[in-house]
C-alpha cells in the first residue's frame, strides 16, 4: 500500500476528495461483485433442489421399489407342532405348505474335548531363583516419589542390587523396602507387579530401565506435572530450564536417527519447544501450563522416541517424562528336578510342547457342503492363546476353544459333507517348487501334541486324518409329501423362510420315502400367507406425504416474491449494518432467485405426467393407473399437483388384486419410442423423470465435484471474475491518475506561494 500525504500547499483534504471520487468509480465493480454473489446464491439454490430430489428418489427406491420393504406378508401357522418351526413369509411367498415331519435337525461336526499333552514347563514360583528367569547379577536405580496430605511430593533415589541366585521373593522384598509396598509376584499368573499407595516411581537412568526389562516388564512414558515452589505450582513456558536442573545437550533417538538439541543457560521451556518443533526434527513437543505436563512424540507414529544417553534420560525425567512399568509378562520356566509335568496354560508357547515352526492344513466343510483346505502357519514362540486366535480368524471354518489344558474344535457350518468324508480333517502340508512337491507332517505333529491325534501311524502317513468325533448331519424333513434335505436348519421353501427347531413325526420318513398315512393331520404344521395390507397402505401414504412436501417446496420457490430493490450487500455496506439487519436484508435479496424458473416448471410437469399415465402390458380390465387404486391429484389449482388418497379404494385394490397394484407401482419395463407404449411402473417413470430433472439442473448449476467451466452458472462466475479483475486494475490506474493530478495542483500552488512570498519581500 502506498502512503500519500496531500493538501500541504492547498490546505485541501486530498485523501477525502480522492476517496469520494473513487466511490463513484467503484460503482461498476460493486455491480459485478453483486452479480457474482447472485450467481453463487442461484447455484446453491439449484443444488438445494437437487439434494431434495435425490433424497426423495432414494426414499422411493428403498421403501417402495425394493419389494422386500414394500410388499409385506403375514404367515399363518397352525398345528400341534407349530412351536417346532419358525416361519416368516417372504415377499415371494405363495400358496400353502404342509410340513408333515422333521426326522432330524442339521448339526455341526465336532472333535469333542481333547486333553492337550502336559508340558515340561511351569509358571515360576516365589522360591525360584532369578537366574531361572534369565536374570543376571546387577542393580537398578529407581526414583520413588511419595505425596503427603498437603500435596507435597518427596522423591528419593534407591539402588536395588540383586544376584542371579536371589529368589523371586527376595527381589520383591527389596522393592517393597523402597516404599512401593504393593509390589508382588503372582505365582498363579507368573507376573510381577510394582506399585504402592500414594507412591509412584520412575527409572533413574537408561541402564536401570534396560535391566528391569529382563524381568519381563514393558516400559512406557508417563508424563507428570513439572512443579515449582514446594512442589505445588506448575512451571510456566517462561520458566528457565536451569531452575529445573536441566543443562547440557538433549539427544533423542527417533527410530534409527538421533537428533541433538543444545540447551543454553538462558533457555526456557518455550525456547526448547521452538527448537524441538523445528521443521526437520521429526518430533512434536508441547507444554500445557494448566496441567504442567510436557509431552513429546514422533511425527511418524511407527517410530518411538528414547533418550540417547543418561544425561538426556535425566533431562526428560526433569521435564516430567519418566519411564515406568507396572506389570510384567508371564514367567514360565523349565521344570526342575522332582517337578511333575504341568497342565498346559494359554500362556505356554508351542515350544514348551516340543514343537518348532510349522504349518497346519485343515480341510473343513463350508456353507455349501463342500470341503475347503486352509493352511495356518505357526511358530514355536506362539502361545496357545495366540495360535487359537489365528486359527479362528483364518477362515478355515472352525471354532477352537482352550481351557484348563483341554481343547475342542467345532465346524462353523452344519450338515454333512457332499463327498461323504469327515467334515473336519487334517492333511499333510504340501509345497511345490520347480516342479518338485515336498510334504511335511508338522500340522499333524501339532495336533498330536494338542491331543487330537493319538495314533502315531496317522502322523507319519500321507492320508487325511478324520478329526470329527461327532459327524455333522443334514436336516431331513417332509413338505407337501416331498422328502427334503439340507445342511442347515434354516431353509427357504416356496418363498417361506423356515427355521427348524425340533423333530416330530420322525417315523413318517423312511430313507427317502415319505408315508404320512398314519399321521394325525393336527400333528402336521400348516402354513399359508396373506398380504399385510396395513403395512402397504402406510408405505403408500408416507410416500404421498413426502411427494407432496417435495413439490410444495419447489412450487414455493417458483412463486417466491422477488425484491429487485434488495441487491446483495457489498463489504462496505455490511460494515454499516448490524448482524440482524444483514440477515433480514439477505433474506429479501435471496428471495425469488428461482421464480418462474423454466427448469423447475418443466421438471415438475414431467414428474406429474409420470405419475398420471397408464402402465401398459398388465392386461385388460385391471388396475393399471394410480387413479384406479384411489390416488389422484387435488382439485385445487394452487396445490400444484399434490396427491390425495381415497384409503377405502386403495385398500379394496390391494385386497382384490395386490399383484396388479404392486406391478402398477414398481414394474420394470421400458418406453417404446415408436408406439409410445410404456411398460414401466409409475414410480420407476417418476424416478427416471427425477434423473432427467437432476441432470438439467446440473447442466445449469453443476454439482460439488464439478469445476466451474463444466456448467452454465460456473462459466458465468468465471467470466464475472475476469471482469472484476479488470475493473480492479482500472481502479488502481484511475486512483493513481487522480493523485497525479492533485500532486500537480499542489506543486503549482506551492510554486505560486513561493513567487508571492518573493514579491512580498521585495
Amino acid at each position: 500500500m502506498v502512503n500519500r500525504v496531500g493538501g500541504l500547499a492547498s490546505g485541501m483534504d486530498i485523501d477525502g476528495l480522492v476517496d469520494k471520487l473513487m466511490k463513484a468509480e467503484r460503482a461498476p465493480l460493486y455491480k459485478l461483485q453483486q452479480q457474482k454473489t447472485k450467481y453463487e446464491w442461484q447455484r446453491d439454490a439449484y443444488r438445494g433442489i437437487n439434494t431434495k430430489l435425490k433424497t426423495f428418489s432414494d426414499y422411493t427406491f428403498d421403501n417402495l421399489l425394493l419389494s422386500s420393504n414394500f410388499v409385506k406378508k403375514t404367515s399363518n401357522v397352525t398345528g400341534a407342532n407349530s412351536s417346532k418351526v419358525s416361519i416368516n413369509a417372504g415377499t415371494g411367498a405363495s400358496g400353502s405348505l404342509s410340513i408333515q415331519a422333521v426326522k432330524q435337525l442339521a448339526t455341526n461336526a465336532s472333535t469333542g474335548v481333547k486333553d492337550v499333552q502336559q508340558t515340561s514347563h511351569r509358571y515360576a514360583n516365589e522360591n525360584d531363583s532369578l537366574g531361572l528367569l534369565g536374570v543376571t547379577d546387577g542393580s537398578i536405580n529407581i526414583n520413588v516419589s511419595t505425596t503427603d496430605s498437603d500435596g507435597i511430593v518427596t522423591t528419593t533415589t534407591h539402588n536395588i542390587a540383586f544376584g542371579a541366585n536371589d529368589t523371586i521373593q527376595s527381589f520383591v522384598d527389596k522393592i517393597k523396602a523402597t516404599g512401593l509396598t504393593d509390589t508382588k509376584y503372582d505365582a498363579q499368573t507368573g507376573k510381577f507387579s510394582i506399585g504402592g499407595a500414594n507412591t509412584t516411581y520412575s527409572f533413574a537412568d537408561a541402564a536401570s530401565e534396560d535391566k528391569l526389562k529382563t524381568f519381563g516388564f514393558s516400559t512406557s512414558n508417563q508424563s507428570t506435572s513439572i512443579k515449582l515452589v514446594d512442589g505445588k505450582t506448575n512451571a510456566t513456558k517462561e520458566t528457565e530450564l536451569s531452575t529445573l536442573g536441566i543443562s547440557g545437550a538433549l539427544n533423542l533417538k527417533i527410530g534409527d536417527d538421533t537428533k541433538s538439541f543444545t540447551i543454553d543457560s538462558s533457555d526456557t521451556i518455550e525456547s526448547l519447544l521452538t527448537k524441538i518443533n523445528a521443521d526437520d526434527t521429526g518430533i512434536k513437543a508441547s507444554y500445557d501450563e494448566k496441567t504442567g505436563k510436557f509431552s513429546i512424540a514422533s511425527t511418524d507414529k511407527t517410530k518411538s522416541i528414547t533418550a540417547a544417553d543418561n544425561n538426556s534420560y535425566s533431562i526428560l525425567s526433569n521435564l516430567g517424562i519418566k519411564k515406568t512399568a507396572s506389570t510384567s509378562s508371564p514367567h514360565i520356566v523349565a521344570n526342575q528336578a522332582g517337578d511333575t509335568p504341568q497342565t498346559v496354560t494359554g500362556s505356554n508357547v508351542l515350544g514348551h510342547l516340543g514343537l518348532g515352526d510349522g504349518s497346519l492344513t485343515l480341510n473343513v466343510i463350508q456353507a455349501n457342503g463342500e470341503m475347503k483346505k486352509t493352511t495356518i502357519s505357526y511358530s514355536e514362540n506362539d502361545t496357545i492363546d495366540s495360535f487359537i486366535k489365528r486359527l479362528n480368524s483364518s477362515g478355515a471354518g472352525v471354532t477352537a476353544i482352550f481351557s484348563n489344558g483341554q481343547m475342542t474344535m467345532t465346524a462353523n457350518n452344519s450338515g454333512a459333507s457332499k463327498d461323504g468324508t469327515s467334515e473336519i480333517q487334517v492333511l499333510m502340508n504340501t509345497k511345490e517348487e520347480n516342479g518338485v512337491v515336498t510334504e511335511d507332517n508338522s500340522g499333524k505333529v501339532l495336533l498330536e501334541k494338542l491331543g487330537f491325534i493319538t495314533d502315531s501311524n496317522q502322523v507319519n502317513n500321507n492320508d487325511p486324518v478324520d478329526l470329527a468325533a461327532t459327524r455333522g448331519q443334514n436336516a431331513i424333513y417332509a413338505v407337501n409329501g416331498l422328502y427334503m434335505e439340507s445342511n442347515s436348519n434354516s431353509v427357504n421353501v416356496s418363498g417361506y423362510e423356515i427355521k427348524l427347531n425340533g423333530t416330530f413325526n420322525e417315523s413318517a420318513i423312511n430313507g427317502k420315502t415319505v408315508d404320512t398315512s398314519g399321521i394325525n393331520p393336527n400333528d402336521m404344521v400348516q402354513v399359508s400367507s396373506t398380504n399385510d395390507i396395513d403395512s402397504m397402505v402406510d408405505k403408500i401414504k408416507d410416500f404421498v406425504g413426502k411427494y407432496n412436501e417435495l413439490i410444495a417446496g419447489i412450487n414455493d420457490q417458483l412463486k417466491e416474491t422477488r425484491y429487485r430493490d434488495y441487491t446483495p450487500l457489498t463489504s462496505e455496506q455490511r460494515a454499516e449494518m448490524s448482524e440482524s439487519e444483514q440477515k433480514l436484508w439477505d433474506e429479501k435479496a435471496k428471495s425469488g432467485l428461482l421464480r418462474s424458473d423454466s427448469i423447475l416448471r418443466n421438471g415438475l410437469t414431467d414428474m406429474r405426467n409420470a405419475l398420471g399415465g397408464r402402465v401398459s402390458g398388465l392386461g385388460d380390465n385391471v388396475i393399471d393407473t394410480l387413479a384406479e387404486m384411489g390416488i389422484t391429484t387435488t382439485n385445487a389449482y394452487n396445490d400444484g399437483g399434490k396427491l390425495v388418497i381415497d384409503e377405502k379404494k386403495l385398500r379394496e385394490a390391494l385386497t382384490t388384486d395386490p399383484d396388479r397394484v404392486v406391478n402398477t407401482l414398481t414394474q420394470d419395463g421400458e418406453k417404446n419410442s415408436v408406439t409410445g407404449e410404456d411398460t414401466r411402473g409409475v414410480l420407476r417413470r417418476m424416478r427416471d423423470s427425477i434423473t432427467d430433472f437432476t441432470r438439467n439442473i446440473e447442466r445449469k448449476a453443476g454439482r460439488a465435484t464439478m469445476t466451474d467451466n463444466q456448467y452454465t452458472l460456473g462459466k458465468s462466475l468465471i467470466d464475472t471474475d475476469v471482469r472484476i479483475k479488470k475493473q480492479q486494475v482500472r481502479l488502481k490506474d484511475v486512483e493513481a491518475r487522480y493523485w497525479k493530478q492533485f500532486n500537480a495542483m499542489e506543486q503549482a500552488i506551492n510554486k505560486a506561494n513561493q513567487q508571492s512570498g518573493m514579491f512580498a519581500q521585495q
